[in-house]
Order: C-alpha cells, then structure tokens, then sequence
C-alpha cells in the first residue's frame, strides 16, 4: 500500500452540510468527508474518460482506502440567511423560503493523504490532479501539488467513535463509504437516469476529532484556531 499527498486550495467559500442536519439550518462541517472526497475521484474519473465503467472500477479502488486531512491553522464559519427557491408538493409551481446555511474559508490550503494498493497510486494521482471540485459544484478547488508521502505528524484522521476524555476537541461528524462487500457503485452512481437501488446503509458515520488551541466569536461567525 501507498500513500499520496495531494496539496489544494479552495477557490472560494466552500459549504458541506453536517450530516443529518436539515437542509434548512445547513451548519457546515469545516472540511469535506471522506465519502466526498472518494466520490469526488470517482466523478474526476467519469468525467475525464467518459465511461461510466471506469467509474466503476476506480470506486473499487477508492472504496476502502484510508483518508487523512492536514488542515490550516486557523479556520473561519460565517452563517449567512439564504432565500431559496423550492418545489411545492405534489405542484410545478416554486415556493420562496428561507434558510440558514454555513460557510467555511480557509486561509491557506489543506492536504489529503489517501492511501491507496501499490499497483493503483498512478493511476489515482492522476485523477486527484484532475479534481475540480469537492462534492458540491460551488465547492472549487485547485491542486496546487501531489507527491508520494506518509502523513505528518498531527494530521487528522476519521475515527468510528469518540472517547469520554476528549477535551479542546471539535468533533466534527462525517460520512464514509460503507466496507460491507454488498455496497456497489450502482448505489451511488449519478450518471444513471434510472433510480439507483436503495440501500440505506450505503454510508456510515464517522468523526472528526480537531484539536483547537483558542477561537474567537461574533454574532455570525466564529474563528478556530488549530493545534
């Protein structure tokens, strides 16, 4: 098995909903999941060749590989009141609504260590230098760089459950693609016109662990500063 540090930074503003939360009161975690980030190569991969079955075969590779985030020092979370535009039930027509949803800004940019089968690394960075965005359209980024490295030294990594003890610590839930052999690319594919099939556990549930040294708070918006 290998390791690969891929280097991005975002473009703008990102926002990624924390799981379970209403789309309505959209918090956003402070940095994608490992499902985003493993779907995001397999969208990369589609959409560079063309061939849904490439998908296929690389979110084989992808599926169960290890994912670590070295993130900026300090991160910024602004909430912002959003007007929306949504489908009333059962009728063509479009309601205005509203809603909270949460911004995230990087200062500088952030590195994911992926680790992937040794006779796959090539083939995976390419695509990871090809990734455009993350999850949401909105959410752009550029690969600054990519390298063969393990990860430093205080990077953070998703862990299934969380001690008692945890102190200076924001946890931040996340999803991951699910392990259990059964779990298909026909469950997350979406470039299928059909109805995928349904399968509720797909993705599990997983936590960041982000170690903070101090924030600081406004009415709209808070800074962390990270360890």
């Amino acid at each position: 098995m290998t390791w690969l540090k891929a280097e991005y930074e975002f473009g703008s503003l990102f926002s990624y909903r924390i799981p379970d939360f209403s789309s309505q009161y959209a918090l956003s975690s402070l940095l994608p999941g490992p499902s985003t980030i493993k779907l995001a190569i397999v969208a990369t991969a589609i959409a560079t060749n063309g061939d849904k079955s490439y998908g296929e075969r690389i979110f084989e590779i992808v599926k169960n590989a290890e994912i670590k985030i070295d993130m900026p020092k300090s991160v910024a979370l602004s909430t912002v009141l959003i007007k929306r535009l949504k489908k009333k039930k059962d009728k063509i027509e479009l309601e205005t609504t509203f809603g909270i949803r949460g911004y995230v800004h990087y200062p500088a940019p952030f590195t994911i260590y992926i680790k992937v089968a040794g006779n796959k690394e090539s083939e995976v960075k390419n695509l990871l230098r090809r990734i455009r965005c993350f999850g949401t359209s909105d959410s752009i980024v550029y690969c600054k760089s990519i390298e063969y490295e393990e990860p430093s030294e205080g990077c953070i990594e998703p862990v299934k459950s969380l001690g008692r003890d945890e102190r200076n610590v924001l946890i931040v839930p996340a999803k991951d693609l699910n392990p259990d052999p059964k779990i298909k690319f026909e469950h997350v594919n979406p470039y299928d016109s059909s109805k995928p099939p349904k399968n509720k556990d797909v993705f599990i549930k997983k936590f960041y662990p982000i170690p903070i040294s101090g924030h600081k708070q406004g009415k709209n918006w808070i800074t962390y500063e990270i360890r």
